[in-house]
């Protein structure tokens, strides 16, 4: 049997980037007071307003009571709020509140420059292309299917 070569492996690379964009992003959102679990919750919200805590939790694959705890602390700091679902009295949807654009502005901010980082030294035409084949691994792997089930807006 042949040693895998992990510097080769689209997957490790993958992972191993994506790992680094990842403690980058923390760094500096730590100094917004946002830990990383609060700001991908932020993040799922705003792709999915009005989601549910269970449909928070199954987007950002982990359990109910993990994202709760993210939500209730963005709950104190008025950044979301839970509202009840008015097709269920047991559930509450997830929205972000006016007091969060700033901090959305902030997390744009620092998103643009992590990935100015990212792409220093490659021109536009390698951007693109660069997007584009990670566009076309994605489509093979039956990601666009995914992405749209995740990000499309729930029909309640």
């Amino acid at each position: 049997m042949q040693a895998v070569d992990d510097d080769k492996a689209l997957g490790m690379k993958v992972m191993k980037l994506s790992r680094m964009l990842r403690l980058r992003f923390d760094r500096r959102a730590r100094a917004l007071g946002l830990t990383r679990a609060q700001w991908q919750t932020i993040a799922c919200v705003r792709r999915r307003p009005g989601a549910t805590q269970r449909q928070v939790a199954e987007l950002l694959e982990v359990g109910e009571v993990t994202v709760g705890r993210s939500i209730d602390k963005l709950v104190e700091a008025g950044l979301v709020e839970r509202r009840p679902d008015p097709a269920d009295r047991r559930a509450h949807r997830i929205w972000l509140t006016a007091a969060i654009d700033p901090v959305i502005d902030e997390l744009t901010r620092i998103g643009a420059e992590e990935e100015e980082a990212a792409f220093a030294g490659f021109d536009a035409a390698e951007q693109a292309l660069l997007h584009a084949m990670l566009g076309r691994i994605t489509a093979n792997l039956g990601g666009d299917a995914i992405d749209a089930v995740a990000c499309r807006p729930d029909p309640d």
